[in-house]
């Protein structure tokens, strides 16, 4: 951030966790674990299961590269998420997120389908299909590591400091 410092409004709990690393140019996301059983337990955090394509956003300066949870660059399917993310004051982050799209207030693969595969998308196709990004952890900000501070905190971070008014709505839940 330019005017201030947004790890400097966590706890002490939560700075002590944090080690300043060089910008790692891939981590590898967590994925979701298939169970058969439902559970429920204090102080764990639920997120809806979205129907979309995984993505890791990398912000080095202007340097900004999207890519998939297998690395291949998204950057010219999603123009719109690319120009979001160049708007945001922290010049140095990875997030992690879904890209979405949604059919009758639901997200849905196949509709977004007719996005993944095109380069370049004409402005009709943009238009026909919108898309969002559901941002929800945040790995990486400044010179920080922040994996290892606990998910609600990162997720304050992510909510208060990477945001414009495309992504207002479209925050993971804490």
């Amino acid at each position: 951030m330019a005017d201030r410092d947004p790890l400097a409004g966590l706890p002490a709990i939560a700075k002590e966790r944090l080690r300043k690393i060089a910008q790692p140019t891939w981590v590898a996301p967590m994925l979701a674990t298939l169970t058969e059983e439902r559970f429920s337990r204090e102080g764990w955090l639920f997120e809806p299961k979205l129907d979309g394509e995984r993505c890791l956003a990398f912000r080095h300066g202007r340097e900004l590269l999207l890519l998939s949870r297998n690395q291949k660059r998204l950057n010219e399917k999603y123009p719109e998420i690319t120009a979001a993310l160049h708007r945001q004051q922290a010049d140095s982050f990875i997030a992690d997120g879904e890209i979405v799209t949604f059919e009758n207030g639901i997200s849905s693969f196949a509709k977004l389908q007719q996005r993944m595969q095109v380069e370049h998308a004409p402005a009709d196709l943009l238009r026909r299909v919108p898309v969002w990004f559901y941002l929800f952890d945040l790995l990486y900000l400044g010179q920080h590591n922040t994996r290892q501070v606990l998910l609600r905190y990162r997720k304050e971070v992510l909510r208060k400091d990477l945001r414009v008014p495309e992504f207002a709505a479209v925050y993971g839940a804490l």
